[in-house]
């Protein structure tokens, strides 16, 4: 295989183990299988709305992305530190693909004469699809996304790790502004309801997949000539020349790690927020759908394009200071969401504070986020990358997990309580990250 593999990707061993040439390789292909990540955050509310989803239904379709994923992230760790970065990443876009395809199948339909139809299936068909879509998807982005932090620690340690994260974190992103602009004809095209009213209607949802399935498919064969392997570049011989102190702490889990993961897994509590605020918006402020999409571009485009650059505040501040500020900034934010309808009567006034919230919120959480990921990469050895980033990851993806399913149940009660109990959350979560975590990166205070 590995012969195999030679042949296909060609080139030079010098020009292919260049650490700022395929960083840029691996933002790229990152962002091709990344094209629905931000479409099915906006789409799935209103899909699954017209398939007669409950708030809880919804909330479980986007956990059950994460939980199938936050159990197994250890172990692919683990593997990914045993046998390369490379085959785990081209397993995670495949498995992405597949998820494309059945995300495109998740609608009614029928097959043959309509009188007399050979497969005739319904709402309900449409909604199981779906989630068995979602199993997969979160499948197969998790073993993209471990696999690509992982990557990204391997080659970053010249470029900046603050200032890399950020430009692996912006690619998602990014992905996700091209799949938007992709859906957007689409939707012009067949999203008109009979009363003029722009929806998303299974003739949008099945053709925007199908073309989403086609850049994962690009982004795992392209991989076969545009990434090399970075697992040398990361592995440290114990037996090397290097001293027994050195080797013992690449083969060390950092004790701060289990502090990050406990906090990362309750603040990410918040991320089941995200669907519940744009069907609280729909319910409450106004189900114009142009007017909230028009309204999230702002916070899309920070997105997509400043993480690489807010990245470098974790370089030249510390880990700690953006993850404060970016988990107090969403916290604010959480708690004015409800207070849009009751201060601004006016839709339009309301939306337009909308805009400016979430475009604040996204510029503090785009520096945030990295930063986080290079304290990762900062507590763990060349030889344990895979292993740390497998066990931060199972906390990030378990609190996603659980916090649909928590904010769906307290949704259904009482529509502004999540957003209470999300401010509550990440406002706490910004004191342990100044108070409780050590950042090993920071000098120690002398007297």
């Amino acid at each position: 295989m590995r012969a195999i593999d030679g042949v296909l990707e060609g080139g030079d061993l010098v020009e292919n183990l260049d650490p700022k040439r395929n960083l840029g390789r691996l933002v790229e292909l990152v962002r091709m299988s990344a094209l629905s990540t931000s479409i099915y955050i906006v789409a799935a509310p209103y899909y699954l709305k017209t398939l007669g989803a409950s708030a809880l239904e919804t909330g479980l379709n986007i956990a059950i992305g994460e939980l199938a994923t936050a159990v197994v992230r250890p172990m692919i760790g683990r593997a990914i530190d045993k046998r390369g970065r490379r085959p785990f990443l081209r397993l995670g876009f495949l498995t992405v693909f597949f998820s494309m395809i059945l995300f495109a199948l998740a609608r009614p339909f029928t097959l043959g004469d309509p009188a007399a139809p050979l497969l005739k299936t319904g709402l309900l068909y449409a909604e199981v699809m779906l989630f068995v879509a979602r199993l997969f998807h979160g499948l197969g982005m998790g073993t993209v996304l471990l696999s690509s932090y992982t990557m990204t620690a391997d080659l970053a340690k010249e470029a900046g790790r603050g200032s890399s994260f950020g430009a692996t974190e912006q690619a998602q992103y990014r992905g996700g502004i091209y799949g938007a602009l992709i859906a957007l004809p689409i939707i012009l095209a067949n999203g008109f309801s009979p009363d003029s009213s722009l929806t998303i209607t299974p003739q949008v949802w099945s053709t925007a997949f199908a073309v989403y399935a086609l850049g994962a498919l690009v982004a795992f064969f392209m991989s076969y000539r545009d990434l090399p392997e970075t697992r040398s570049i990361a592995f440290v011989p114990v037996n090397g020349d290097v001293s027994a102190e050195s080797a013992a702490a690449e083969l060390r889990i950092n004790p701060q790690l289990y502090v990050l993961m406990a906090i990362v897994f309750f603040t990410n509590f918040s991320e089941g927020l995200k669907i519940f605020i744009l069907r609280y918006i729909q319910d409450h402020i106004t189900s114009n759908l142009v007017w909230i999409g028009l309204s999230y571009i702002p916070a899309a485009l920070i997105w997509g394009t400043l993480p690489a650059r807010m990245g470098v505040f974790a370089d030249r501040f510390g880990r700690k200071a953006p993850m404060s500020v970016g988990l107090t900034a969403s916290g604010i934010f959480s708690m004015i969401i409800p207070l849009l309808a009751f201060v601004f009567p006016n839709p339009i006034i309301a939306i337009l504070a909308l805009t400016i919230f979430a475009a604040l919120e996204a510029l503090c959480y785009s520096a945030a986020v990295p930063a986080e990921q290079a304290l990762v990469a900062d507590m763990m050895g060349g030889n344990k990358r895979g292993t740390g980033f497998g066990l931060f990851t199972l906390a990030q993806t378990s609190g996603k997990a659980i916090g649909p399913l928590m904010m769906g149940f307290l949704y259904d009660i009482r529509p502004s309580g999540p957003f209470v109990a999300n401010a509550a959350i990440l406002l706490v979560g910004a004191l342990l990250v100044w108070f409780v975590l050590r950042d090993p990166g920071e000098r120690p205070k002398t007297l």
